[in-house]
């Protein structure tokens, strides 16, 4: 026991966590209409990459062991379980959704080739897709770590 609390900083596995929430947080509600697709690779590759190696940098000096490591990577993964469950239920509730009005088949499926629309009604398929992400986030923020034996 004494061993996990020796003092190791920002654990490798939280650094990435974080790299890769604020990532896709980036991906989700970064600006593209007023800058286009250059600037838009450009910070979704930069600013990652900034952040991870500040929080290598100052995250090595940071007063934590393994156990507030996990609890830190379990706190992360339950917010985002939480925002997802958020998610679901607006998207239950919802009054109004944008479906495509045309597809065409292709090999692996279907693409959309027509316009969004704004139809009436819930968007149920996109609240079933959250509540799956939802379960995965919850599990992972309560499953035993393997090496907790």
């Amino acid at each position: 026991m004494e061993k996990d609390l020796k003092k190791i900083g920002l654990s490798k596995e939280n650094i990435n966590f974080i790299v890769i929430l604020i990532t896709v947080l980036l991906l989700l509600f970064g600006p593209i209409q007023p800058y286009g697709m250059i600037i838009r690779i450009t910070y979704l590759i930069i600013i990652p990459i900034i952040i991870w190696y500040s929080l290598k940098y100052f995250g090595s000096s940071w007063n934590m062991d393994k156990i507030s490591n996990d609890r830190l990577n379990r706190t992360l993964a339950a917010i985002v379980a939480g925002m997802l469950l958020v998610s679901a239920y607006s998207s239950y509730t919802t009054k109004y959704h944008t479906e495509c009005d045309q597809y065409i088949q292709t090999r692996d499926g279907r693409e959309c080739v027509g316009d969004y629309v704004t139809v009436k009604g819930a968007d149920k398929s996109g609240m079933i897709m959250k509540l799956i992400f939802a379960g995965f986030a919850i599990w992972f923020s309560v499953a035993k770590k393997p090496e907790e034996d």
